[in-house]
């Protein structure tokens, strides 16, 4: 028979405490996490399809998908890069993997989205209290990356851009890990990391020469045999793009000679050094509070009018930007003893403004917002140091804090609830839907016009029934995602209608000469659909 133990209430106390401890610090440390993650990731889903953006990057990826895993055909070159270089296809590759899971219906990809949106939240709490060495930087950085409206706008698209916030996050976090412990940390991850950046958005590339200037900076151990399968690694993936380049009379080669050799007289557009410095504190303005109408189509396409919407700047935000960044910099200035974290979201910073400047000399004018979504986690990371180190000063601080968060919390929170997106994927959804049904099966053609929401249709048409025997696309995308059949012009036509607030004389002459032989009008949302019958 076993002893009856008796032990005092104080013995037993201590025995409740240290078994409830890991419970309550659980409680008290992840329940804020979990939330923020959870109500980020019910944002992003909110309205998932309606609100989700699709347009020509979007039609050029399914395709190309399409070639992959539906017509095996394997894809040798990646997407384009400002100037007309190619990178490597591996970003179609990874993108695939999404569309195989959701049997290439693009209406599940929303789902995918918002799932990459969540993790890299997550990521930013993981990352923010590891490198900067205090949790209250990931809580906050994770609350402001989670419920900032423009982070929820960029999280609604499948594209290279959906997963640069995750390559720039585990670069800091691998560099962190090497240059604190001076110990060689996660190499093959990061040689992996910087594939995947070498083929990916134009921006990804920054985390190479982030690497690159880490590494002459501080020099940390990189073992003869690490360096060696990293960079055979390297040359593997590479091999698709390298028998493009053998098989086509080195046109990519030849492309990437030409953008550095051309004279900058003869870019688009004028500059000056100020417009660079200003995309930055602008940028981060409105990652705080967005300017403009709070329509998703609106807040990303480059479109002239739009973009001059955009440009209206909330004073308050602007200047608030400018005082972070202003901080921040400061501090890694002025003092000596900064840890190695914030270090890195400097170079980082430093590189892309230096790479923007570089770019522009030959591509003049090309400063897009979307050259900064690689760093709105680092946007994040400075903001909460800015906020941390402000509470650190004294009650009145916390009570402004407080109060910031809060309307930031609010304002972002509503502006995503009452997003718009007439030209989005819902609305293209219906009316290729439409014109399916009109079409009963017959042989089509397909035009859209618009200045600029027209694009984002051949996919839906495929995978929703029948792509057009002949469409607008078929000489923008090319033979290698667009088979063109060698036949007559059928004689039914379906002309996608997206009337944009500013449209030029040309939209209204090819909208009057289709109305006059169209048999019939669907209004969908913004667009409208003409169905024209040719006699």
């Amino acid at each position: 028979m076993a002893k009856k133990t008796n032990l005092k209430p104080s013995v037993k106390n201590n025995i409740v405490k240290k078994i409830l401890s890991p419970v309550k610090e659980f409680k008290l440390k992840h329940f804020l996490l979990l939330a923020i993650i959870l109500i980020s990731a019910l944002l992003r889903l909110y309205k998932s399809q309606e609100l989700f953006f699709w347009h020509v990057d979007e039609d050029i990826i399914g395709l190309t998908v399409k070639r992959i895993l539906v017509d095996h055909r394997p894809q040798l070159i990646g997407f384009p890069i400002p100037g007309g270089i190619y990178l490597g296809p591996l970003i179609y590759y990874i993108i695939s993997v999404p569309y195989a899971l959701s049997l290439m219906n693009p209406q599940v990809l929303p789902v995918f989205s918002a799932i990459i949106g969540s993790i890299t939240v997550f990521l930013i709490y993981k990352v923010g209290k590891t490198i900067f060495e205090d949790e209250k930087v990931g809580f906050f950085a994770a609350l402001i990356y989670g419920l900032s409206y423009l982070s929820n706008v960029y999280s609604r698209l499948l594209t290279g851009l959906s997963i640069v916030g995750i390559l720039a996050l585990l670069t800091y976090l691998f560099l962190y890990q090497n240059l604190r412990s001076k110990k060689p940390t996660n190499l093959l991850l990061i040689a992996m990391i910087l594939i995947i950046s070498a083929q990916n958005e134009a921006t990804s590339l920054s985390l190479i020469v982030l690497v690159a200037i880490s590494w002459i900076i501080y020099r940390f151990k990189v073992p003869a045999k690490t360096a060696v399968i990293s960079i055979l690694l390297f040359i593997v993936f590479h091999i698709p793009l390298l028998v493009f380049n053998l098989r086509h009379n080195f046109n990519i080669f030849r492309s990437f000679l030409n953008f550095f050799t051309k004279s900058p007289e003869s870019a688009s557009s004028s500059y000056n050094l100020s417009n660079i410095f200003e995309v930055f504190p602008k940028t981060l303005s409105r990652f705080l509070f967005i300017s403009g109408n709070n329509d998703i189509n609106g807040q990303i396409l480059p479109c002239s009018y739009l973009v001059d919407n955009r440009n209206y700047t909330i004073i308050f935000a602007y200047i608030l930007a400018v005082l972070i960044l202003g901080y921040f910099l400061g501090s890694q200035i002025l003092n000596k003893k900064i840890s190695i974290g914030p270090k890195i979201i400097t170079i980082h910073l430093g590189i892309l403004l230096i790479g923007l400047t570089l770019f522009n000399l030959f591509l003049k004018g090309y400063f897009y917002e979307w050259t900064l979504v690689i760093f709105f986690p680092g946007f994040a990371l400075i903001t909460s140091y800015f906020l941390v180190k402000l509470i650190s000063k004294g009650a009145v601080y916390k009570i402004i804090i407080f109060f910031f968060l809060t309307i930031f919390v609010f304002i972002n929170a509503k502006s995503i609830i009452t997003s718009s997106n007439e030209f989005g994927f819902g609305s293209k959804v219906q009316a290729v839907k439409a014109a399916l049904d009109e079409a009963s099966g017959r042989p089509f053609y397909l035009d859209s016009i618009g200045s600029c929401f027209q694009e984002g249709y051949i996919y839906l048409f495929w995978y929703f029934g029948r792509q057009p025997f002949l469409s607008y696309a078929d000489d923008i995308f090319g033979p290698g995602i667009i088979q063109k059949p060698d036949i007559p012009k059928p004689k039914l036509g379906v002309v996608m209608v997206n009337k944009g607030e500013v449209e030029m004389a040309d939209f209204y002459q090819k909208y009057n000469f289709y109305k006059s032989k169209a048999s019939k009008v669907i209004d969908v949302n913004e667009i409208q659909v003409l169905i024209v019958e040719e006699k």
